[in-house]
């Protein structure tokens, strides 16, 4: 996804690196954006379901587990900044969420990382995949209709 303004549908998370998540070539080690993209999720989720706080006991949506998790490095986070994780959704199915991710800097200009997160929502007890809320997946379908609108 391309972009140089904030687009409706999409979560925008602004955040910053610190110096301990760094490596020995001052630049942001690897593993640590994946860090990024799991608060941006989090953060996105109570802004759907207007959660407190990671609620998920009471927002069953919130219980899920990552099936997959890409990511193409284009461009070193290089020292301790601040940088805006963009993500938006991509497809939702029965039990089934594709996220779109992108680790840009807060102008949106540079882009740092992009890539591909696929949730699975399971059952608090058997763990087995379950189907998401009709509420939450009528929130989804609209983000995702308006990035269809964006021309995204």
């Amino acid at each position: 996804m391309s972009m140089a303004e904030r687009l409706p549908g999409c979560y925008y998370f602004d955040t910053e690196t610190y110096y301990d998540q760094l490596d020995g070539q001052m630049i942001l080690h690897h593993p640590r954006y994946f860090v990024f993209i799991e608060r941006a999720q989090q953060a996105w989720m109570e802004s759907v379901l207007g959660a407190p706080r990671f609620d998920w006991r009471n927002f069953p949506d919130m219980y899920l587990v990552v099936r997959k998790l890409e990511a193409e490095y284009l461009v070193p986070i290089e020292g301790v900044k601040d940088i805006t994780v963009v993500i938006w959704p991509e497809t939702i199915r029965s039990a089934k969420l594709v996220m779109g991710f992108e680790i840009r800097s807060p102008d949106l200009e540079v882009l740092y990382c992009t890539g591909k997160r696929v949730n699975c929502k399971v059952d608090r007890e058997s763990h087995r995949p379950a189907f998401w809320t009709e509420g939450f997946v009528d929130k989804v379908k609209k983000d995702i209709g308006l990035l269809k609108e964006a021309g995204q």
